[in-house]
């Protein structure tokens, strides 16, 4: 089954010279250099680490996407039409509405708005996921931590976890596709509505083992139902 991540992306653009408000890095942690971006927060469809808290302060995981949703504050009249470009194709490919990193390094995204007009930019690190990190959560969504690689459970025990790409310890952004597949008929896997939980229930004493894979990496997690 695959599940995609992290949504959309809120971009703010200021056109009436009021600087960077309270932003002061673009993805990556870097300058966005433009100026006039007053926010970028992702609209976190998961609680995953990388993504709640953190706004967009990571890198964007290679073969990893995110929509775009751009919305304008101009005093006293309407925005202009704003869609994106990518300035280094071989890092980034943009489409009027979404970014897809397709190699590592470096780019610039561009709002352009009508006859090229660039209006903003924001600066994205590309990078390639090195691992899989399977975090647990608490039922109201307060991140426990990284899960063991094996676990006991009991029958009707419930755990609440995500699947994040990491790279030299960091948590990485990106909706990417993602394929899980339970050994064994111990434990069931609910993936949750929006696509980024999974919720992990103990149905009966015996082993299974939960494989999740994405990004060309798969993370192994051997699970006992006790009697």
């Amino acid at each position: 089954m695959r599940e995609g991540r992290s949504p959309w992306v809120l971009v703010m653009l200021t056109l009436v010279g009021l600087g960077c408000g309270d932003s002061e890095s673009g993805v990556g942690g870097h300058p966005t250099g433009g100026g006039n971006v007053s926010g970028t927060t992702p609209e976190c469809g998961a609680l995953g680490q990388a993504c709640v808290g953190q706004g967009l302060d990571a890198p964007l995981a290679l073969g990893g996407r995110f929509e775009v949703a751009v919305a304008s504050q101009l005093s006293g009249a309407s925005g202009p039409p704003v869609g994106l470009e990518a300035a280094d194709a071989t890092v980034l490919s943009a489409t009027e509405t979404s970014v897809e990193a397709v190699g590592e390094g470096a780019s610039a995204v561009l709002f352009v708005g009508p006859d090229g007009a660039v209006l903003d930019f924001i600066h994205l690190w590309v990078v390639a996921a090195e691992e899989l990190r399977i975090m647990r959560y608490a039922p109201t969504g307060v991140l426990l931590g990284r899960v063991q690689d094996s676990v006991q459970l009991l029958p009707g025990d419930e755990l609440l976890v995500s699947v994040d790409p990491y790279a030299n310890a960091q948590p990485l952004m990106g909706n990417f596709d993602m394929i899980h597949v339970v050994e064994g008929e111990a434990v069931a896997v609910v993936p949750d509505s929006v696509a980024a939980w999974y919720r992990v229930v103990a149905r009966a004493p015996g082993q299974a083992t939960v494989v999740f894979s994405a990004l060309g990496l798969e993370e192994r997690w051997d699970i006992e139902v006790l009697p």
